[in-house]
């Protein structure tokens, strides 16, 4: 029975890796020939992708909070603030978290 559940779970692993490594690979079977552009829709959306994602985050990570918290906002017009000076997401990021987690604990 044990050696069954393993199998199983090899199997399971072997099937996400397949699936994973298709995707992945994809975009490289379509636009391997060097002579062949990418189409306008797909530069739009390497354009658009990024911003639009960072976009439902922040809709998403701020729709639950009750004004009566000052901490997640100043944190966000940190990160935002530093993004726009220093245009380096992870310095950004790093520094945004850290001002909401010291803001926690005072």
């Amino acid at each position: 029975m044990e050696s069954n559940r393993i199998l199983y779970l090899i199997a399971l692993v072997a099937v996400g890796w397949g699936v994973t490594y298709a995707l992945r690979s994809l975009p490289f079977v379509l636009f391997s020939r060097k002579a062949r552009e990418l189409p306008p829709w797909v530069g739009r959306l390497g354009v658009l992708i990024s911003p639009v994602i960072i976009a439902f985050l922040i809709v998403y990570s701020y729709s639950s909070l009750e004004w009566r918290t000052f901490g997640p906002y100043l944190a966000g017009a940190v990160t935002v603030a530093l993004q726009l000076f220093w245009r380096n997401p992870l310095i950004s990021i790093i520094a945004g978290t850290a001002t909401y987690m010291i803001l926690l604990r005072v």
